[in-house]
């Protein structure tokens, strides 16, 4: 259990910093590695028969989708095909909850791993500015010590926020 609470930190962190240098096009990409990523943890908890802790991530993989249902912009046409995968996957996912088939959580999945393949090569080729102008820039590196790996971050953000 410590193992898997530690890689959910890990995996936190990472998100945060992707969010944090995002713009639109690549949030929708995080949104749906997000949704993977709930579901591989789901799968490994219903491997090893905690049916409430994959609850839980199935509970979570659903809120990623109601976001990306909430941030559709319906004067596209697009959003109308997208917001019926999206309902596909939100109705799946539920089929999931009651009877988690190993069929329907890969159907899910693909519809998932479809979806981000093609927003990333949108993500690729969107040079549109970061959503959060202010964010702090993190950098990060290994070095090794004499019987140790060091990891070392530097924050270069002193003047973050408002001043008064």
């Amino acid at each position: 259990m410590v193992r898997e609470n530690i890689m959910n930190k890990e995996k936190k962190q990472e998100f945060t910093v992707r969010i944090t240098n995002a713009n639109r096009s690549e949030l929708v990409v995080i949104l749906y590695d997000m949704i993977l990523t709930y579901i591989e943890e789901g799968k490994t908890f219903l491997e090893n028969g905690k049916q409430e802790e994959f609850h839980e991530e199935i509970k979570k993989a659903q809120d990623c989708v109601k976001e990306l249902i909430s941030a559709l912009d319906k004067q596209y046409e697009i959003s109308s095909e997208l917001a019926k995968l999206y309902l596909y996957v939100n109705r799946t996912f539920a089929k999931i909850m009651v009877k988690p088939e190993e069929e329907l959580i890969a159907s899910a999945e693909n519809v998932i791993k479809g979806l981000r393949e093609s927003f990333q090569q949108i993500a690729d080729q969107d040079e549109s500015p970061t959503l959060m102008g202010n964010a702090q820039e993190i950098y990060a590196g290994l070095t090794y010590g004499k019987n140790s790996l060091n990891e070392n971050l530097s924050d270069e953000g002193g003047s973050r926020g408002f001043l008064a």
